[in-house]
């Protein structure tokens, strides 16, 4: 028979007490911890994590095409280095090739203390291999009668393709002091304006309606292209607006001056500081309607970066007013237009070359 052991039986009081004092112990541990734990999580509340650095906001006016003429330095300080997506990606694998036209302007760019702001252009300047992801592309024609071919920018396909296409881009320039800014264009067709879908020519309506294309689904492709540009952190990027032609089934076409102003929002909210709100068409004339002149306050209303392009030189008007309107707009660049070398002088521009780059410091800070 196994043989047992017998201790002494343990008092009551004893006992109790053992177990309240572990109690206390435990209770003033969990105490400590507990305020160590709030410590950190305040501590680290009140130190957030810096946002990335931003390069300064583009100021002055701008040369569209190309690098201004020295007889206009001083009035004119930079220009738009305007880019095909085509010649830089000609296939779904090619890497964005060293010395592309990019690399020059950035490398002339330097050399003569110029500003630059790129332009990536998509729709008919896309690549053939993106405009036949989902189908063949789609023919589009304007009211001036220019044509080409787009391809379903609204898909997800096209889609994945532009932000690759940022992603290549943002990594290789996103750090580079001479671009400034960078433009958001996959939502577009003819010019690199995504609100405009050649309403005013049926021939257009039609051929995208057949394609497969819905208000709707171009409504996520403005959304989607804002977010892909969340890849450029130190450079800002315009998104220039109109008032957005809402192509409905029975292909009728209206005016939605409403989703303007909300994309201008989304923008705004999603980007931080990076966006800034463009439009492609200012004139001294003022005769493009009554959805014009919302959008435009809705522009002054967000308050900058804004920058703005003239129309053409046929329908611009007056340059120094519409220069002069673009300023009590706070406006902090402006793009000219082509004819300027031959009908401004550059004192004519020195001044509100001037303007535009102290709102442009100013917007910076």
């Amino acid at each position: 028979m196994r043989p047992t052991t017998t201790s002494p039986t343990a008092s009551p009081t004893v006992s109790r007490r053992g177990r309240r004092a572990l109690r206390v112990l435990l209770g003033l541990a969990t105490a400590v911890a507990i305020t160590a734990t709030l410590h950190t999580t305040s501590a680290s509340a009140a130190t957030p994590t810096p946002a990335p650095w931003l390069k300064p906001v583009l100021g002055g006016l701008l040369d569209r095409q190309h690098a201004p003429s020295s007889a206009y330095h001083g009035a004119v300080d930079g220009y738009v280095a305007e880019v095909a997506w085509a010649d830089l990606q000609p296939t779904p694998t090619s890497q964005i090739a060293r010395g592309n036209p990019i690399d020059q302007d950035i490398a002339y760019a330097k050399a003569n203390h110029l500003k630059l702001k790129l332009r990536v252009l998509t729709g008919t300047s896309a690549p053939e291999w993106a405009k036949r992801l989902d189908g063949p592309p789609v023919n589009v024609v304007d009211e001036y009668h220019n044509t080409g071919t787009v391809g379903r920018f609204w898909t997800p396909r096209f889609a994945s393709a532009y932000t690759q296409l940022q992603t290549k881009l943002a990594a290789r320039y996103d750090t580079a002091p001479e671009l400034a800014m960078t433009q958001i264009t996959r939502c577009t067709t003819m010019f690199a304006e995504p609100f405009l879908r050649q309403g005013r020519t049926p021939k257009s309506v039609q051929a995208l309606l057949k394609a497969g294309y819905t208000a709707t689904l171009d409504e996520a492709c403005q959304h989607q292209q804002v977010d892909a540009h969340k890849l450029w952190t130190h450079t800002r990027s315009g998104l220039s607006f109109n008032p957005y032609q809402r192509i409905n089934p029975d292909q009728s076409v209206t005016n939605d001056d409403a989703f303007s102003a909300l994309m201008m929002r989304y923008a705004r909210q999603h980007l931080g500081a990076r966006p800034v709100l463009e439009n492609h068409s200012i004139r001294s004339t003022f005769d493009q309607g009554p959805s014009y002149v919302e959008l435009y306050k809705a522009i002054k209303a967000l308050g900058g970066p804004v920058s703005f392009q003239t129309a053409a030189p046929d329908r611009i008007g007056n340059l120094g007013a519409t220069l002069k309107w673009a300023v009590s707009q706070g406006a902090a660049s402006v793009e000219l237009p082509s004819s300027y070398r031959t009908t401004a002088s550059p004192a004519s521009l020195t001044s509100y070359n001037r303007q535009l780059t102290t709102i442009a410091t100013n917007n910076s800070h």
